[in-house]
């Protein structure tokens, strides 16, 4: 019997909204051969798309295409051969070609388009595959005997999965229907620990997997199974037409597997409810990668063995930490993280790697050797690479030079500052700023499982509203997604104090002269998924108030400030490949508006700003990498005279 609390005229419209949005962002593309080049089309809705594939080392932004007549173009001259590639829309989405020759499984439960050309230039599908056979790339399809019915297609024509988690939160379903998107498809909830997923699919083979509180599981009841290309299995199912109407089942290639197979899938669902060794571990002959990244919405292992590509291992969450499996030769690698936070991506070293070395960029990557004794694998450091302090380094500085009044520029000042930041091991972070022989800040923070002190100097606590800037503050874990925050702030006639709660994307405090004069609550609401969205508000009983909104999504961010008198507001986009932001100040008491607005791109930057009160104007135009940047501001602060009030400033910064 069917039992759901949504009826079917909800889902129509459901989908009917669905559909109107995939059909606004569909995207079509094809491979041709024409005047000795291979002419790569694809047709998305994008602000830059990138060409990606294995003639360029997966490179998600080496290859820009270009926009002709509403289709994004890419030529290239490639010697004959075998190639695989994908297309890369803002830098961020991978998407495979949907008209590609043919397709080979790209092991994240996706696929790649591939071609041969030829030596006369013809582009064909590799010898001996069909588009069909290729797409399912010669997987092994496991049945899986002991299931449940718990999948069928309603009278509607939807696909329904059913899932049975009593403690779940709330579970999400992942597969090569949705690209893997863990926070896409939610399930619905029915009665008594049942759950839902509701899928409009066409016919096709479909690899998916349940997630549940951030680990991914694998459908207990799914028609087959297959490797999932970490070690773990993919829960597959294929929608068929038979006699007019939708049918479900196992693929047709699916075959029966004896007590190893099912050992196997055993296997992984205990590896995903059990404990992860953090850092690095061999596993079943493979080396098996572990970090704890708690405000990544994604993970990616990248390192000498893959060429450095950000893309090319995609990490699972597992027990509260991401992980991979890789199976490695003997030798050295080098490697590292990269968080997919907010839309961006964060490269870091591995906290717990056995050995680093400088990465080039003012940071670090793990380096470690894998060793074969007595027939078995094992990870060593290498004590070449592993010498030296683990000390990061920020120098920055400023030259000022302004006419006098005889219109002569002259030299107005300088300033430097010099930060060092000592991070030994995950658990302890020294920070101190120095500018010229005293030191301007200061932040130590200790942590172990559960606890975290931070002594800070001269330095505000991240808060969600600026507090008093030299203290100590207090957090402690009570479970994975609640902690308890207490501070105490310095002052010479009392002590400021600061108390709450953090729970989920919710934040509440209560505080005494820690951000105001008087007693104060602070509370805090953030979303993360579909969208970034953080809504603040405090109120002191000295009448002092303010509130905050922040507002986000992969393509855009703004938000704004309000104090009572005075109003920050900011908002930033990406136009073609230019990030650009445009940040200000209204104080609505005189009333006054200062506001800037910088655009840059991966080397340049270009800036102006203005403020309302004086009309003074400044320009600034900038160069910077990864480990050093070099920027010239001219400022106009009398445009009635202007040869009378004009300033020149130099400023940089150099990381090491």
């Amino acid at each position: 019997m069917k039992f759901s609390i949504f009826s079917n005229s909800f889902r129509k419209a459901f989908f009917v909204i669905v559909l109107i949005f995939v059909f606004s962002t569909l995207s079509l593309g094809a491979v041709a051969y024409k005047d000795g080049k291979v002419v790569f089309t694809f047709q998305a809705q994008a602000n830059v798309v990138y060409l990606a594939g294995t003639f360029n080392n997966w490179s998600p932004t080496a290859w820009a295409m270009k926009l002709v007549d509403g289709v994004w173009t890419y030529e290239v001259e490639l010697k004959p051969g075998t190639y695989q590639y994908k297309f890369v829309i803002d830098g961020k989405t991978w998407k495979e070609d949907p008209e590609a020759p043919a397709y080979v499984d790209d092991g994240f439960g996706g696929k790649n388009g591939i071609f041969t050309l030829t030596d006369d230039g013809k582009i064909t599908a590799p010898a001996g595959t069909t588009q069909v056979q290729t797409q399912q790339g010669g997987k092994k399809y496991i049945l899986n005997e002991k299931r449940e019915n718990t999948i069928f297609v309603d009278a509607d024509g939807y696909v329904i999965i059913r899932y049975y988690n009593k403690d779940a939160k709330q579970p999400y379903i992942a597969g090569s229907f949705n690209n893997w998107k863990a926070d896409d498809t939610p399930l619905y909830f029915i009665e008594d620990g049942w759950w839902e997923a509701v899928l409009e699919l066409q016919p096709g083979v479909y690899e998916y997997k349940f997630v549940v509180d951030g680990n991914w599981i694998p459908d207990p009841n799914a028609f087959a199974y297959t490797d999932d290309g970490f070690g773990g299995l993919n829960a597959v199912i294929e929608v068929a037409r038979e006699g007019g109407k939708l049918v479900v089942r196992a693929p047709a290639t699916a075959v029966k597997e004896g007590k190893q197979e099912e050992a196997k899938e055993q296997k992984q669902l205990a590896v995903t409810a059990g404990k992860v060794t953090p850092g690095l571990s061999i596993v079943d002959g493979k080396v098996m990668f572990a970090v704890k990244k708690e405000n990544a919405q994604e993970a990616y292992l990248a390192g000498s063995f893959n060429g450095w590509n950000p893309r090319a291992q995609k990490m699972q969450l597992v027990d509260g930490y991401w992980t991979t499996t890789l199976a490695l030769q003997p030798g050295v690698h080098k490697y590292k993280y990269v968080f997919v936070i907010g839309g961006n991506d964060v490269w870091e070293e591995d906290p717990l790697a056995p050995a680093y070395e400088p990465d080039g960029f003012g940071g670090k990557n793990g380096v470690f050797k894998l060793v074969e004794k007595d027939g078995k694998l094992a990870i060593e450091g290498v004590e070449s690479q592993a010498g030296g302090l683990p000390v990061k380094g920020k120098y920055e500085f400023t030259y000022s030079f302004s006419t006098d009044e005889n219109k002569i520029l002259v030299f107005s000042g300088a300033t430097n500052k010099l930060t060092l930041t000592f991070n030994p091991n995950p658990d302890l972070t020294l920070t101190i700023a120095y500018g010229g022989a005293s030191i301007n800040s200061a932040l130590l923070k200790l942590a172990n499982d559960k606890l975290t002190v931070g002594f800070h100097y001269k330095t505000a606590w991240n808060f969600p509203v600026i507090g008093k800037d030299t203290g100590i503050v207090f957090s402690y874990d009570i479970s994975k997604d609640t902690k308890l925050v207490f501070g105490l702030g310095y002052e010479n006639s009392e002590l400021p104090l600061i108390a709450g709660v953090q729970f989920g994307g919710i934040s509440v405090y209560g505080a005494k002269g820690y951000f105001t004069n008087d007693y104060s609550a602070l509370a805090q609401y953030s979303l993360e998924v579909p969208f970034t969205l953080v809504l603040t508000g405090m109120y002191s009983l000295d009448n002092t108030y303010y509130f905050g909104l922040d507002f986000g999504t992969e393509q855009f961010a703004l938000g704004a400030g309000f104090d009572g008198t005075l109003m920050n507001f900011y908002a930033s986009s990406k136009i073609s490949s230019y990030d650009v932001l445009l940040q200000g100040e209204l104080d609505i008491s005189t009333p006054d508006l200062v506001f800037e607005i910088v655009a840059k791109d991966n080397v340049y930057k270009l800036g102006l700003s203005y403020t309302l009160s004086t009309q003074a104007i400044s320009l600034l135009a900038g160069t910077f990498d990864k480990e050093k940047e070099l920027n010239f501001k001219i400022s106009f602060n009398d445009l009635s005279n202007i040869l009378a009030s004009t300033t020149l400033t130099l400023s940089g910064a150099v990381k090491f």
